[in-house]
């Protein structure tokens, strides 16, 4: 799953019957926009599972038992003091102690936000972070005793609302199997019907001359389970990764190398190769399509190469700025690797110098250089901007490149 980062008030912001029933409608649209062709032919125990994996919820686990705290000291107001007991002066700040409380979650994270039915009545602010549920508890009294009573006072409706959370979803999952055979019986009875009513016009009907090229993998939640292909025209559909996942890829790349920012001392003297190896080994957990390192595809090795079955579906190169020149060759290089079916990329800069502003401007001011270079597609933040290319041999054929760059500060670099 994917993390989100932000703060919240726990099983508080949204109906849990809602975020369900809006799961319903979802499920009803995706079989809805099928084609005739597809849905009539397709192996239905396949397109079952396939649906299943996508609308299947995982259940929300908070692991209570690995909760941890980290103590810290902030300036507090005095207006955020208990009682008259403290001798303070209203509009002035106070050094106390604060404790940090972090408790790993898994599972689907909207569930989260989510009002159970039943419910019990509270909620309490929390952030996400990492993976974590995060909340602080403040030592004004200089008490043990009272800071384990507070968290224990959130800890343990947080508790009693999963409970109810859990239960509401399990009866959901329970029945989904069941809704969306229903959906798919009901729209294949619609469709043939229209078959007969189209045959009993008395003149020539023409099917649509268009073959879609290719099919979307379905959304990451615990396991891609590809949507099954139907024999059409010339022959079977290529895979491709849809924005979203693409985009999924993205953000934990871009997580990951924020990890490395924070950790200079463990990082900023590792080579391409070990950088490259542990992106994959945080990519892999995430996505279980296949992740390699310096995996062979058509004309050289790729850095990053997720593949699904046969086909080539994200592609990413890592290299340590070395200036324009050598970030232009690594451009080349990943373009050079790729067939028409490769459209999502990345390139994954590392910086060691100090001055990372005026790298950062150096590397968007060479990327637009580049003789395949189209146009800017966004920027995410200053470190993360997405573009559009063509390949070299195919000015038609557009892809999505994404450059990423880290800050690793080196001692022996300017």
């Amino acid at each position: 799953m994917r993390y989100s980062s932000g703060s919240l008030h726990i099983f508080a912001e949204g109906e849990l019957s809602q975020f369900l029933a809006s799961l319903h409608e979802e499920i009803k649209t995706t079989v809805r926009s099928e084609t005739p062709e597809y849905l009539l032919n397709v192996n239905e125990d396949e397109h079952l599972q396939h649906l299943l994996g996508r609308f299947r919820l995982e259940p929300l686990q908070i692991h209570f038992d690995k909760a941890f705290a980290s103590p810290h000291e902030e300036m507090i107001a005095a207006e955020r003091f208990p009682g008259s007991s403290f001798s303070v002066q209203s509009g002035e700040k106070y050094p106390k102690q604060v404790f940090r409380y972090y408790i790993p979650y898994e599972g689907t994270e909207e569930l989260l936000k989510c009002i159970p039915n039943p419910r019990i009545m509270w909620t309490n602010e929390v952030e996400l972070k990492d993976g974590n549920i995060c909340f602080n508890i403040i030592d004004f009294y200089g008490d043990a005793a009272r800071v384990k009573s507070k968290a224990e006072s959130i800890i343990k409706p947080m508790g009693q609302q999963l409970e109810n959370v859990t239960k509401q979803v399990n009866a959901y999952n329970e029945q989904v199997t069941n809704f969306i055979k229903e959906v798919i019986t009901k729209r294949k009875a619609e469709l043939q019907s229209q078959i007969r009513v189209a045959g009993s016009l008395g003149v020539p009907i023409r099917k649509s001359a268009h073959v879609p090229e290719t099919f979307r993998i379905p959304e990451v939640r615990r396991k891609v389970i590809p949507k099954p292909t139907v024999p059409e025209g010339a022959g079977m559909p290529e895979p491709t990764i849809g924005d979203d996942i693409y985009q999924e890829i993205l953000k934990v790349i871009h997580d990951t190398g924020k990890v490395f920012e924070r950790l200079p001392n463990t990082y900023a003297d590792k080579d391409e190769e070990a950088l490259r190896d542990h992106l994959i080994l945080i990519l892999e957990p995430h996505f279980e399509i296949g992740t390699t390192g310096e995996t062979f595809n058509k004309s050289g090795k790729t850095d990053i190469l997720m593949r699904y079955e046969t086909s080539n579906v994200f592609v990413a190169e890592c290299l340590w700025w070395d200036g324009s020149k050598k970030y232009l060759e690594k451009i080349d290089q990943l373009l050079g690797y790729l067939t028409w079916r490769d459209s999502k990329t990345a390139i994954v800069c590392f910086v060691g110098r100090k001055d990372f502003s005026h790298i950062l401007s150096e590397i968007t001011e060479t990327t637009k250089q580049h003789p395949c270079y189209v146009e800017p597609i966004g920027v995410r933040e200053e470190t993360w901007q997405d573009y559009k290319f063509h390949l070299p041999a195919d000015p038609g054929r557009t892809i999505k490149v994404a450059v990423l760059a880290f800050h690793l500060p080196r001692n022996n670099t300017p």
